[in-house]
């Protein structure tokens, strides 16, 4: 199996520093990013993302729109690449999105499956990519885990969305086809670190 790809996932704070972010992963030969909003709207974000795209019409842009549900931001969605959810996501929604969706399965902070064999069999259905995390935000989930849902889920692509670093990624680098990063190469201020992102692409090429 290849190794994961990197996917960078940024925080907005601001416009600007979303573009400055967005300028660092070109320099560096990212191809895909995610946009998140923590601090500014949902709506920012899809404008941010909108702007991206135009701006840089080679560059595959997704968003996380957190704080609204998953049929609301999939109704918003079109004009972006992708589509990352963290809940589970319904049978009744998967035809509503056309890019590549991300849909969460034993993710950080929402209601873990008591059947992870049945929760991994019904995302092979509603997502695009599987998307799993550890306990919390920069917490890596334990090598056990990914094995087991890599199993169950078979060749159904698979994202690990928390804790991956250059230090642990190997752990995981042949098991998952993506890495959605932001804390391990990003500072203080939501920028991403060129030193840390480089040293953690290097790993995976």
């Amino acid at each position: 199996m290849k190794k994961a790809e990197l996917i960078p996932v940024i925080h907005m704070t601001s416009l600007e520093q979303v573009f400055k972010n967005v300028e660092t992963c070109i320099k560096c030969g990212i191809k895909k990013v995610f946009l998140i909003n923590h601090v500014v709207t949902a709506f920012e974000v899809l404008d941010a993302a909108r702007k991206v795209k135009s701006k840089y019409p080679d560059l595959w842009v997704g968003i996380n729109l957190l704080g609204l549900s998953t049929s609301a931001a999939m109704a918003l969605s079109e004009s972006v690449d992708g589509l990352w959810v963290d809940g589970t996501i319904s049978i009744h929604d998967i035809r509503e999105f056309k890019g590549l969706l991300f849909g969460g399965l034993a993710f950080k902070y929402q209601k873990q499956p008591k059947d992870l064999q049945q929760a991994c069999l019904d995302a092979t259905f509603t997502t695009d990519v599987a998307t799993t995390s550890g306990p919390g935000t920069g917490k890596a989930a334990s090598v056990e885990k990914i094995k087991d849902i890599r199993y169950y889920l078979g060749s159904h692509p698979m994202a690990i969305a928390s804790g991956i670093s250059a230090e642990n990624a190997d752990d995981y680098s042949e098991i998952a086809e993506y890495f959605l990063v932001a804390s391990s190469i990003t500072d203080s201020n939501e920028m991403l670190i060129e030193e840390k992102l480089v040293e953690l692409k290097a790993k995976l090429t």
